[in-house]
C-alpha cells in the first residue's frame, strides 16, 4: 500500500489593531469586520482550491497541520475557527491521523484572556504562538507593540493553563540592547518552561517604518559582531535549559518542533487561503505555486464573485524546486539530503566551506555548523549554481 503524504493548511487573517514598524506581513487596520462574511469567504476559497487543484490527489494525502496566521488571528471569532477547522478536516477523511493534527493560532498578548483562550481551545486550537517580542517595556514601545510586559507575562501564564503546547516569540539585537539585557530576557523566558521559542534577530524589511527610519538615519542597527554574540548567547542558554535549536531561529523541547513550519522548511505541500496567502503543492505532477491577492477588500469581493482570490499561478521547474529545498532546508539544524539536489550545487565550494568549518557533509546529509549558521546567507549565495 502506498504511504500517504502530509499536507498542511494555512489560513491568513489580515487584520490587526495597529501596525508594528518592523512588520512586513500582509496586515491591515480595519475598525469593523463582518466576521460571519469573512469566515464564510475563507471556507469558500478553501473549497475552491481543493476542488479545482487537489481533488484528484486527496486520497494521497493526510492532514498534518492547520495554522491560523496574520495579522492577528486571535481577533477572529471562535465560531469561525471551529467551522474552518471542521471544513479542513472534511476534505481529508483519513481519520486515524486526526488526533495528530497540530492546530496553531498566532496571538497577541493584548487580544487573549482567560475566556477566549478556553473558547479557542474548544474550537479546536491545540497550539498557541504568542507575539510577546520583549520583556522590556522600553523595547516594546520601540517595537510599536500595544501591550506591556505585565500583559505579555500574563498571556503566557493564562495560555499555559489552557494549552499543553505554548510557543512565544522574542525579538533581539535591537539598537541600544546590551548582551546583559538579552540574557535577562532569555532567563525570564526560560522561567515559563516553554515548549517552543521563536527567537528572531531584528531585520529591517523593505516597505516598513523601520526601513524609512534606517534610510533617513534615525535608526542605526546593531553591529553584526554584537548580534553574533547575542546569537551565541541564545544558543548557550537554550541548550542549558534543554530547549534545543532545530531551525536557525527556532528552539523547542523534544518532540515540540512546529510541525507546520517544518512543512515549509522541508519543501512540503500546503494550501494557503486568505489575503496574501500562498499555496505550494504538486498539481498534475508539477510543483505549483498559487498566490492570493493581498488587499483584504479586493480579496473579499473576488471570493464573492469568483469563489477565490487567486492573483497568480506559477509552475516551478525542477531547478526552482531544488533551490527552494536548499534555501529552506539549510535553515534546519539537521540539514538536508542533497542526493537529488547536486545538479544545482557547487560541490567545490561546499568542500571549501567544509574545510573552513562552516558546513558538514555526512554521507549525503549537508548541514551547517554553528559558525556556518552565523553566515548562512553568504553560504547559500556561494553554493548554488
Amino acid at each position: 500500500m502506498k504511504s500517504l503524504k502530509p499536507i498542511s493548511i494555512y489560513i491568513h487573517w489580515p487584520f490587526c489593531v495597529s501596525k508594528c514598524p518592523y512588520c512586513d506581513f500582509n496586515s491591515h487596520i480595519q475598525e469593523t469586520v463582518d466576521h460571519k462574511k469573512w469566515g464564510q469567504a475563507l471556507m469558500v476559497e478553501l473549497e475552491y482550491l481543493v476542488n479545482n487543484y487537489l481533488i484528484e490527489d486527496l486520497n494521497q494525502y493526510y492532514l498534518k497541520s492547520i495554522f491560523f496566521g496574520g495579522g492577528t488571528p486571535s481577533l477572529m471569532k471562535p465560531f469561525n475557527i471551529r467551522k474552518i477547522i471542521e471544513k479542513c478536516k472534511k476534505h481529508f477523511l483519513n481519520k486515524k491521523y486526526f488526533q495528530d493534527i497540530e492546530v496553531t493560532m498566532e496571538a497577541n498578548p493584548s487580544s487573549i484572556f482567560n475566556k477566549n483562550l478556553k473558547e479557542f481551545y474548544y474550537s479546536g486550537i491545540n497550539r498557541i504562538s504568542i507575539g510577546v517580542q520583549s520583556f522590556n517595556d522600553d523595547f516594546l514601545k520601540f517595537l510599536g507593540r500595544n501591550h506591556n510586559v505585565f500583559e505579555a507575562k500574563k498571556s503566557i501564564e493564562l495560555s499555559k493553563e489552557t494549552f499543553e503546547n505554548v510557543s512565544f516569540d522574542l525579538i533581539y539585537a535591537l539598537p541600544e540592547q546590551s548582551l546583559k539585557s538579552w540574557e535577562r530576557s532569555l532567563l525570564e523566558a526560560m522561567a515559563f518552561d516553554p515548549e517552543h521559542l521563536s527567537l528572531y534577530q531584528l531585520t529591517i524589511e523593505k516597505g516598513t517604518v523601520f526601513n524609512k527610519n534606517y534610510i533617513n538615519g534615525s535608526l542605526v542597527p546593531i553591529r553584526d559582531e554584537k548580534a553574533s554574540k547575542m546569537y551565541s548567547l541564545t544558543d548557550s542558554i537554550t541548550k542549558q535549559h534543554k530547549i534545543n535549536s532545530y531551525e536557525i531561529s527556532n528552539y523547542s523541547k523534544k518532540n515540540k518542533n512546529c510541525a507546520h513550519n517544518l512543512v515549509y522548511w522541508k519543501g512540503g505541500d500546503w494550501i494557503g487561503i486568505g489575503p496574501g496567502a500562498i499555496s505550494r503543492f504538486f498539481y498534475k505532477n508539477k510543483r505549483t505555486q498559487i498566490s492570493i491577492r493581498k488587499n483584504p477588500s479586493n480579496w473579499l469581493k473576488s471570493v464573492i464573485v469568483q469563489n477565490h482570490g487567486i492573483s497568480n499561478i506559477k509552475f516551478e521547474n525542477k531547478r526552482d524546486y531544488c533551490i527552494e529545498k536548499i534555501l529552506m532546508g539549510l535553515r534546519l539544524t539537521k540539514g538536508i539530503n542533497i542526493e537529488k539536489l547536486k545538479s544545482v550545487l557547487r560541490m567545490d565550494k561546499i568542500q571549501t566551506l567544509i574545510k573552513n568549518n562552516n558546513l558538514i557533509l555526512e554521507r549525503q546529509n549537508l548541514k551547517t555548523t554553528f559558525e556556518g549558521r552565523l553566515i548562512l546567507n553568504s553560504i547559500l549565495s556561494e553554493i548554488i549554481k
